[in-house]
């Protein structure tokens, strides 16, 4: 087994739909890998941020198979809630614990203040704004 991969995960999400993801992925305390994006999201933010989890949890397994990975997000319910509140949030929930289940890989809380990705998941939300807006046709 290879040494640890720490994937940091945050999402962003406006009162319109519109999320904003970023990642960071950190070996040794060095950034390996980081990235961010925007696009549409239907449904609350906890359940943005179990799919964002699910969603490193599945990136580590593809790109990193043989190493042991710690996710960690901001997200307290996404980490400690026994029962979530909405069969979305649960269903999302579910994913995640799934995924953890498969090998080296678990989720942890981290404070907002120490996660690197807060700010790339903003960046993320902010690039949705500076994609040019299709032109209304002329009736």
């Amino acid at each position: 087994m290879r040494e640890c991969l720490v994937i940091y995960v945050d999402a962003a999400l406006d009162r319109n739909g519109q999320a904003g993801c970023g990642l960071a992925v950190f070996v040794r305390g060095r950034a390996v890998y980081t990235e961010s994006f925007g696009f549409s999201h239907i449904g609350g933010s906890a359940q943005l941020e179990a799919h964002v989890c699910a969603g490193a949890l599945d990136l580590a397994a593809a790109r990193w198979p043989h190493h042991r990975v710690i996710v960690r997000t901001d997200c307290a319910p996404v980490v400690r809630s026994r029962m979530p509140s909405s069969d979305s949030f649960r269903t999302a929930v579910h994913e995640v614990r799934e995924r953890c289940r498969r090998g080296w890989r678990v989720v942890r809380y981290v404070s907002r203040k120490a996660n690197p990705a807060h700010e790339l998941a903003r960046e993320g939300l902010k690039s949705l704004s500076r994609q040019p807006q299709p032109a209304l046709a002329a009736a």
